[in-house]
């Protein structure tokens, strides 16, 4: 972390943690946040009803369509594309339904007294992270947005160019999707529908890696309060000489020692709050690494293989694949960021000028030093670490087998 770009900036300021809370609201929206109020048996009706329309139906016809067209293996690779990414999709809202308690007592850590005390002092630091966080869900909804704009156009295109009707995704319908008004009906539904779920997907992921972006900015301010205790001396120094009082040492030592003790306390509630979001969505994260490499190598050599390059579909492809690889890119890049700040912990501590201190202080700056020992690597799965270089590795491997299966002629075709 480049601490003096947190000083430099001069972003406008945003409320704390406006990135979780956007994420919050899209999700709510969606029927997938539920509620303990009055009406939380009719939110929860709405949930049913929002599954079903948005990944119900997109998944018994991907299912059926792969079933239709088992005996063609051009479709059934084109089918399983789309019926891994609806799955996964499908998989983390009920994941999110199923541990929702959870989750909301995690959300409800961001706002409690150790996490927010200090937003007024730090307000630059705050803003930063939380317009970091705006910025990672831009992107990613810029990537994921291109892409399904470019499935939905595919109709209106198709029929401006006087080609076939095809519908922007793969299904089997009990009816003939080519005729009037069952084709127009069909293709709107899929167009507004993976839309929608494009955001909720995409709010899903940002708000996991929105929880790690505050976990982020409560140890850059751990790190500068813990720092800062030596400028309490200078200060009191200061105010003493002026006002030519004398200040009992003990007193002053107590206070540093308070407000270390808070520090202590601070740092066991990061180390807590980020243990808690491995263990909520390490499964799910792993679960989505998978899909996504399946995803990313089959989009790659469905391009390599197409012999009529169609413009609008190779840019949704393109867009897809951007969209996969920034999905993993992000959780590996927080996850890489956790660690650096959980690094910086132990050398802001060893600044301070603990050997003019007392033994309690002596013995809590241990304390943190010692944690500090261990710093934050957030897993998926007890399998992998969330950081860059397996980010990397991730990609070669994936290189890798893309020139396998390239030179082994798999007959996959565009779809």
């Amino acid at each position: 972390m480049d601490v003096s770009a947190v000083d430099r900036t001069k972003r406008r300021h945003i409320s704390p943690n406006k990135h979780l809370h956007i994420s919050l609201s899209m999700i709510y929206y969606m029927g997938m946040w539920p509620t303990h109020g009055r009406y939380r048996y009719l939110y929860f009706a709405y949930t049913v009803c929002s599954f079903s329309l948005l990944l119900g139906i997109f998944l018994t016809t991907e299912i059926a369509h792969i079933i239709v067209e088992r005996n063609n293996i051009e479709e059934v690779i084109a089918g399983a594309t789309l019926l891994m990414t609806n799955a996964s999709h499908a998989s983390k809202i009920i994941f999110i339904l199923r541990r929702h308690k959870r989750i909301q007592r995690l959300v409800g850590m961001t706002s409690s007294e150790l996490f927010s005390r200090d937003n007024l002092k730090y307000e630059r630091i705050v803003t930063h992270y939380t317009w970091q966080g705006i910025f990672h869900h831009i992107m990613y909804q810029f990537f994921g947005t291109m892409a399904v704009v470019s499935w939905g156009a595919t109709p209106v295109i198709d029929l401006l160019s006087e080609r076939s009707k095809k519908l922007p995704l793969l299904g089997w319908y009990p009816y003939n999707t080519t005729a009037s008004p069952a084709f127009e009906i069909t293709a709107l539904y899929q167009a507004v529908t993976i839309f929608i779920c494009c955001f909720n997907n995409i709010a899903i992921d940002t708000l996991v890696t929105g929880l790690i972006t505050i976990a982020c900015c409560q140890l850059t301010i751990l790190n500068r309060n813990i720092a800062s205790l030596n400028n309490e001396d200078k200060q009191l120094i200061s105010i003493e000489s002026r006002n030519n009082i004398k200040k009992p040492v003990e007193q002053t030592c107590n206070k540093q020692y308070n407000d270390l003790k808070i520090c202590v306390d601070h740092s066991n509630m990061i180390f807590e709050f980020s243990k808690e979001v491995q263990n909520i969505f390490g499964t799910a994260i792993f679960f989505q690494f998978l899909v996504n490499c399946n995803i990313i190598c089959l989009i790659a050599f469905n391009i390599a293989q197409m012999k009529v390059y169609i413009p609008h579909v190779l840019f949704g492809m393109l867009m897809y694949v951007c969209c996969m690889t920034y999905q993993v890119f992000i959780f590996c890049w927080h996850g890489n960021e956790l660690y650096l700040h959980s690094l910086e912990i132990s050398l802001a501590a060893y600044t301070n000028r603990w050997w003019q201190k007392t033994e309690n202080f002596k013995q809590a700056i241990q304390i943190i030093m010692t944690r500090s020992q261990r710093p934050l690597i957030l897993s998926v799965g007890n399998i992998m670490d969330l950081s860059l270089q397996n980010f990397v590795r991730s990609y070669k491997h994936r290189r890798a087998l893309d020139s396998v299966a390239y030179n082994k002629n798999l007959p996959l075709e565009s779809y």
